[in-house]
């Protein structure tokens, strides 16, 4: 019979429960304790479910105590204060979300701390676990895409959030908390990035208080193998809506994505385009957890382990550094 595996949960916003839920629902996983500040999140959650679970207010408390095998850190990026580090010196296996860190020196530290104490590691880049997705990589994998040549993506909102999320200080901005699921599909379905040139502006927002990041950005992109890239971000769109599309421009295909579960391939090869339509509706966030699960179990590399985490990091940073020198070429080091 398969060991059940205890697993708690950092931060009971709205990425925690969601985790929470997933973990429920799976066989020989105890989701053993809860931590949020204020603590009466994680009270009211495990009282709503029924759960008889540890409920912390302090996350080093929860991971002395709890003995865990299994860690989710569901905080935002200002609060990643040495929680992974925490745990992997207790052998804890950790899924971490995304960015992992404000800075590269911290994300750095962080895989160093992973890797030396052998832990599986997950980002939460859900992205990677949806339909189209896996479709998109199949025919990569087997030839049928060719040559990966040109990735376009567009995120637009327009929200104000919280206040966290509005200081650059605590959320990193746009590029750092939203945007980079977008330069993670380039870096998932292009491969590493070699140089950036980056702009990020704050055009609409200059008279609401605390508001300190940007809400447009865009950045051209030259990866490894000679293929390019443009990603936009629009925090000054249509309001209620978040809107994350991609096109991916291949040798012998083009794939249009409204989201990772909806796209549709065109191949390009045939006299006549032949077009295949992809719509799956996929719970990626469960399906990222399993997967998590699952590879934990086999202690196997995760399909986003921490030091993609880094990869990802590395590439919105260059971004803002890029801006920051008006838009002067940024080398990525791989």
């Amino acid at each position: 019979m398969e060991k059940v595996l205890k697993a708690g949960v950092l931060g009971m916003g709205n990425m925690g429960k969601a985790h929470a839920r997933s973990l429920m629902r799976m066989e020989n996983v105890e989701l053993a304790a809860l931590c949020s500040n204020p603590l009466k999140d994680a009270e009211e959650f495990a009282r709503e479910n029924g759960l008889a679970c540890a409920v912390f207010e302090n996350g080093f408390q929860m991971i002395e105590e709890a003995e865990l095998d299994i860690l989710y850190i569901c905080l935002p990026p200002f609060a990643h204060t040495g929680q992974l580090e925490a745990a992997a010196e207790k052998g804890i296996h950790v899924f971490i979300e995304k960015p992992i860190a404000l800075n590269v020196e911290r994300g750095r530290s962080m895989v160093q701390a992973a890797e030396k104490n052998d832990i599986i590691t997950q980002v939460g880049y859900h992205m990677r676990f949806g339909s189209a997705v896996k479709k998109f990589k199949k025919y990569q994998e087997d030839g049928t895409a060719g040559k990966t040549t040109l990735y376009m993506a567009d995120y637009e909102c327009n929200s104000l959030h919280g206040p966290w999320w509005r200081d650059v200080t605590k959320c990193g901005g746009q590029v750092f908390e939203q945007v980079i699921h977008l330069y993670d599909m380039s870096l998932y379905l292009m491969g590493p990035a070699n140089s950036v040139n980056g702009y990020v502006a704050n055009l609409c927002h200059n008279d609401v208080e605390g508001y300190t990041i940007e809400d447009t950005s865009v950045c051209n992109i030259r990866f490894e193998n000679g293929a390019l890239g443009s990603i936009c971000g629009s925090n000054c769109s249509v309001k209620n809506q978040w809107n994350g599309k991609f096109r991916v421009i291949c040798e012998h295909m083009v794939a249009d994505f409204t989201d990772h579960n909806h796209a549709v391939f065109t191949f390009t090869q045939e006299e006549t385009p032949r077009i295949e339509e992809i719509s799956e509706e996929v719970d990626v966030t469960y399906e990222e957890d399993c997967d998590f699960i699952q590879k934990v179990r086999l202690h196997q590399k995760s399909v986003a382990d921490i030091r993609e985490g880094l990869c990802g990091l590395e590439l919105v940073s260059a971004v803002v550094d890029s801006s920051l020198s008006e838009g002067c070429t940024i080398v990525i080091e791989n």
